[in-house]
């Protein structure tokens, strides 16, 4: 992002631009519409709608959209407060022209299907690595496991076999949890325990060794279970 600032930058300056704001969704995809969503590209939109800004410039046109329908949002909140200029560092558009918008169109559509095709390369990666019983490697390690995600932490596998017989004795998840909470052992990002973070800890099929992929178990891990099956 750093880069295409600067590449932007100097585009602006090359064209004797004055920047009126600069709009950076750092670490959100163009494709999350609908999703997180990017405040600062909704900011962006405010701004053109308010009159702040009478051009865009981005360094491609991917980076302001992915998705279709995005696209016809900024068309017609561009349209609507006069803004024809796009500038970008592979082309300029006009969105006040038939030409201009078709190729913008079209390469929404091309930017939408890169996505989607990311998408489908991913999910097979997960399928792959869930079949082989390898560990997701996105999101806090898991309680009881060491940042591998396959070597146990020793101090946190026996808290999980206390607490699993401890429930399975017929104590109460509140029960535990309160122990837990008492004897000042958090989660893995410094957390206070709570009963349905407890519960899916000692309900997860990773514990008895078992990789669960899309809510479903898929098979073995290639680590060794801190419970065992029974």
């Amino acid at each position: 992002v750093r880069r295409q600032l600067a590449d932007c930058r100097a585009e602006a300056e090359r064209r004797g631009w004055r920047v009126a704001g600069e709009y950076v969704d750092d670490d959100l995809s163009a494709s999350s519409y609908g999703r997180r969503g990017r405040p600062e590209y909704r900011r962006l939109l405010a701004d053109i709608g308010a009159g702040v800004v009478d051009a865009v410039i981005c360094w491609h046109i991917d980076r302001l959209h992915r998705q279709p329908i995005e696209l016809e949002e900024f068309v017609k909140v561009c349209t609507t407060a006069g803004v024809s200029d796009v500038v970008t560092l592979h082309g300029d558009f006009n969105l006040g022209s038939g030409d201009g918008l078709l190729v913008a169109r079209l390469l929404a559509a091309v930017a939408a299907n890169e996505s989607d095709a990311k998408s489908r390369r991913s999910r097979r990666k997960m399928e792959e690595l869930a079949q082989q019983g390898r560990p997701h490697g996105g999101g806090p390690r898991p309680f009881g496991f060491q940042a591998d995600r396959v070597s146990h932490d020793p101090a946190e596998a026996e808290v999980i076999r206390q607490l699993a017989a401890r429930v399975l004795a017929g104590e109460s998840v509140s029960s535990v949890c309160r122990w837990l909470q008492e004897s000042g052992i958090a989660t893995v990002t410094g957390a206070v325990w709570r009963p349905p973070s407890l519960r899916d800890m000692l309900l997860s099929p990773r514990i008895w060794g078992m990789r669960q992929h899309r809510g479903q178990v898929a098979g073995p891990g290639v680590w060794e279970p801190i419970i065992d099956a029974a």
